[in-house]
């Protein structure tokens, strides 16, 4: 089977406002409500990043992973540069997807 290089990808109209939103969230968190950022390990091992937010509903796996990281890379700067892991996990879900994977966030 050949390998395929995906060449265009047009993210979804509302990926501006939904980056904007959980880039405030991770800078200024708030006590209560959603999205809710769960990131398990740390520097130098594998980091997995879950954000649950049902804003995420209707939008696919790879979009979603694409707006986490790329908030990740712009939270991570300056001084907070050096807990900067490897990510080997972002995942976007549904409190819905996040209860049905055991994904505990409560």
């Amino acid at each position: 089977m050949p390998i395929r290089t995906r060449l265009h990808r047009t993210l979804p109209p509302n990926a501006a406002e939904l980056t904007r939103m959980l880039f405030n969230e991770w800078t200024q968190p708030s006590e209560a409500g959603q999205p809710v950022i769960v990131v398990e390990g740390q520097k130098p091992d594998p980091i997995h990043i879950y954000i649950i937010w049902d804003e995420w509903r209707g939008m696919n796996q790879t979009d979603r992973s694409e707006i986490i990281m790329d908030v990740y890379d712009n939270v991570m700067v300056g001084p907070r540069v050096q807990e900067h892991g490897t990510v080997t996990v972002a995942m976007g879900l549904t409190s819905e997807e996040a209860k049905r994977m055991g994904i505990e966030f409560e």
